[in-house]
This record gives C-alpha cells, structure tokens and sequence, in this order.
C-alpha cells in the first residue's frame, strides 16, 4: 500500500474519530446541563410548596389564635351579667325597695310627683354607671391583651419565632421526595437585617450556605418587611445527579473507548501489515539471493564435470565433487531455517523432553561449528562452571537455539572471531553466556531483534547471510522450555546472549 495513502486514511480516520468523540462528549455535556436544570427546578418547586405551606400554617396559628380570644371575650361579657345579677342580689332589702322606688319615682317624676328618699340610698342610675364602667374597662383589657397577642403572632415576630424547625425539617423532606431528589440536604434561615444565620439543619456547612447555596424569600406576603431567606445547599449534588446518569454515562463512555481502541488497532493493523509485507519482500529477495549462489555454484560445477572436452584428473573430479557436496550441504542448511519459520506460526511447539547434560549439548555444537569459525580464524572458549547441568529438556530443539546463537556471534564477528561460552548456576536453573567481540546491536534494533523476519540493516550489503528467523525461533523455543532470552550489546564492542533455562521443568 502506498505510503502516501496510508497517512490519508490515517488523516481521515482520526478526523472522524475527533468529530464522533467530540460530538458524543456535547451530547453528554448538554445532558448534563438538561438533568442540573430539572434538579434546580424540582428543588425550586419543593421549597416553593415548603414556604407556601408555612405561610398557611403561619396563618391557621393566628386564626386559633384569635377564635380563642373571641371564645375568651364572650366569656368574660358573660362574666360582667353575672356580676351585675350578683350585686343585686348582695345590696340589703331597703336598698332594694329603694332602687324599687327609684324605679317608680322615676315614672312618678315624669307625671310631676317627686320622692325624696332616693338623695339619701344608692340609685339606680348609679349603679347603671357602675357597671358600665366596669364593663368598659374589662373590654379595654381584653381588647389591650388581644392587640397584644396577635401584634406579637404576626409578620414582627422574629424568624425563629415564626417557624418550627422540626417542621421545616419535615415539610423540606417531604417535598424533596415527591420530586425524586432523594440525596443529603443542608438548610439554614438567613436574617439580613441582623445578618445572622438564625438556624440551620447541622452545622457542618456554613461557609458552602453562605456562598454555594440556593436562596428563597420566607413568607413573601410580607411586602413592607425586610425579607428572610431560606437557603439550601446539596453537599452531594454532583454525585446525585451522576448516580441518575451512570447507566447512559457508562454505555457513552464505553462506546467512547471502543471507538478509539478501535481507531489505534485499525491504525496498528495497518502499519503492521505495511511493515511485514516489507519483511517478506527483503525475506524473498534476501532468500532468492542466498538460494541463487550455492544453486549457480553447483550448476557450473555440473557443467564442469559434464565437458566432455575438458580434460578431468582424479584431482579436479573431487575438487567439483567437494564443491557440490558443500553446496548443497548450504541449501539444506537454509531449508531448515526456513523449515523452522513454519514453527513459529503455531501456538504451541511440541517437544520431546529427556534427560541430557546441558555441557553435552554445548560441546557437540561447538564441534559441528568450530569448522566455520576457523575459517575465518576465530576462536570459541569454554568456560563451564555450572556445577549442576543435567536438564529435562529438548536436545534437538536447545540444539538448534546454541547453533543459531554461535552462528550469529559468528556472522557478526567480520574479523577473526572471539566467542565465549559461559555456564553458571543460579538458584533455579542454569545460565548460559555467549559473548562475541563482533558488530553489537544499537538500541533501536535490540527492541526488535526477537521478532520474526526481523535483520539488523546493513544498507545494500549482503555479506552476511541470514533469513531473519534464527532469534525468532530461539526465543520461542527457550520461553516453550520454560526459561528466558535477554541481551547485552553496543555498537563496536559486541554482544552478549544469557540464557536462563530451569533445572527442573
């Protein structure tokens, strides 16, 4: 695929994947706005229900109030008759038949008679006037005490006076519940003319009431008075208003994640595929050139044999028939590399664990790879100083991986080659050490140096032969026997393989 096109779709792809994201994020933004608006309005129309029902208690109070003090008047009117009938009935019998003859005096006076006893005893005008008097200061009293009452029931009463706080407490739950805002409150009564917070529910949150709080007008009827306010404050407003949203914020959350997961793995899957359809291209092109010379060699050698106008000496016969053998020696060598990739696309390995000294293995590899060492005149050292090597393990398998470890510190060694192979024992297993002096690996290629058709890159040279999938297999089958891989190198100073492999598996 063209790289151009692949930075395109990659381009397009993470400007749709901004847009939706984006988009998604809005549409959670202004749900959350739309579930804050119908809170505030629920807490708006409870409160609202809460200080109308107040009020009416406020009023049904002074009503009773005032229906007592009429009961309370007649009783006291009642009261002066019985007082009047009483006097009466206490003054003597002269007294009596004076006020008697005041009576008839009186009608006799209009027809122009006159009774003289009525300058010397209590009349009955007097008496009249008595009553009346005391009845008049009765009603002022009562008047005076009732005035009193209700002046100090009404509107002037301080706040705290006018409302209970068990009530309030009451009607506020009450409310809140029938709205569905079913999460911890704190309120407080709030006096600006004496700014004092006059009450409130705990305690705990005075300073979030003074600043975070809603504020409602207590008994707005009072038009002419300084208002009160009741405040309320919803320590866990955020969380209640989540808690009804986690079901649609989970479902947009997770649809956000796949989204993007998608997004990069797509992505990844892209580049991968570029990069491996890269590997194979350099894995047929590396292969048709390491193919192309033995298969040259042997073709010419053939040819050699084949003339029959050149002359052939026992000599020259076996020179051709060396060069053949070694030839084809080499390509059984790379089918059997490239037998092993079929290896690493299977899950599991098989394998067939026995019971072999560890020393064993390293020393017949070193014989079947001393030859190629030699010949560029290099050197293998041994230095065995584990002192427990006998593993349950794969030898034709732990074969192959020291084969393809020395041959690498080999390779990469370009003038005469100094290898050395170390054993250790640890706690758990044994270590296996395989130094070269050679090329070393920079840091960058270290990261990769295990994946499969993965080669160091040396430009356009291909002096040193290989497929790629030499590390691949030995990591594979060392974590399949239970141990572990890692390396040490720098540029120009080598490299170090270690081994790790378990003594019991």
């Amino acid at each position: 695929m063209n790289r151009k096109l692949i930075i395109y779709i990659i381009i397009l792809t993470a400007i749709a994947l901004i847009g939706l994201v984006g988009i998604q994020l809005y549409w959670i933004k202004n749900a959350i706005v739309l579930k804050e608006s119908t809170f505030k309005r629920g807490v708006n129309e409870a409160v609202s229900n809460t200080i109308y029902k107040l009020a009416e208690i406020e009023k049904a109070n002074i009503y009773k109030r005032q229906m007592n003090y009429y009961k309370q008047g007649s009783i006291i009117f009642n009261s002066i008759d019985s007082i009047n009938n009483l006097i009466l009935e206490e003054l003597n019998p002269s007294s009596k038949q004076i006020i008697s003859d005041s009576l008839s005096g009186s009608a006799q006076e209009k027809n122009g008679i006159t009774n003289s006893r009525h300058t010397d005893t209590l009349t009955q005008k007097q008496i009249d006037a008595l009553n009346k008097r005391f009845a008049g200061i009765m009603q002022h009293s009562l008047q005076s005490n009732l005035f009193d009452d209700l002046f100090d029931l009404g509107p002037y009463r301080p706040v705290e006076k006018r409302i209970n706080e068990i009530i309030l407490d009451s009607l506020l739950s009450f409310e809140f519940l029938k709205k569905g805002i079913n999460t911890k409150y704190e309120y407080g009564v709030f006096c600006p003319v004496r700014n004092l917070l006059v009450f409130q529910k705990t305690g705990n949150f005075l300073k979030e009431l003074m600043e975070e709080s809603f504020a409602f007008y207590l008994f707005p009827d009072d038009t002419h008075l300084n208002p009160n306010y009741l405040i309320l404050y919803f320590p866990n407003e955020r969380s209640f208003l989540l808690t009804q949203m986690w079901g649609m914020l989970l479902i947009s959350v997770v649809l956000i994640i796949i989204i993007i997961l998608s997004f990069f793995y797509t992505i990844y899957t892209i580049i991968r595929q570029k990069k491996l359809s890269e590997i194979k291209n350099d894995f047929i092109n590396n292969m048709t050139h390491e193919f192309k010379t033995p298969v040259s060699t042997i073709s010419l050698a053939c040819e050699a044999l084949a003339d029959k106008g050149l002359k052939k000496s026992e000599t020259l016969y076996e020179n051709y028939i060396n060069i053949i053998i070694e030839e084809n020696n080499r390509l059984g060598n790379m089918a059997e590399k490239i037998l092993q990739s079929a290896i690493l696309e299977k899950d599991h390995v098989n394998l067939n664990f026995e019971k072999i000294d560890i020393h064993d293995i390293l020393t017949d590899v070193i014989k079947n790879i001393s030859m190629q060492v030699e010949i560029k005149d290099g050197v293998i050292n041994t230095d065995f100083n584990a002192s427990s090597s006998v593993l349950n393990t794969d030898k034709v398998h732990l074969s192959n991986v020291f084969i393809n470890l020395i041959d690498n510190a080999n390779k990469y060694s370009p003038k005469k080659p100094d290898i050395s192979i170390l054993t250790e024992n640890v706690k758990s297993g044994i270590i296996v050490y395989i130094k070269d002096k050679g090329l070393g690996i920079c840091k960058v290629d270290q990261k990769k140096i295990f994946d499969k058709l993965y080669r160091v890159h040396t430009g356009d040279i291909h002096d040193i032969k290989g497929f790629g999938l030499g590390l691949s297999y030995v990591k594979i089958i060392i974590e399949e026997l239970g141990g572990s891989i890692s390396l040490e190198s720098e540029l120009g100073q080598g490299t170090t393989f270690r081994v790790f492999l378990p003594i019991e598996n």
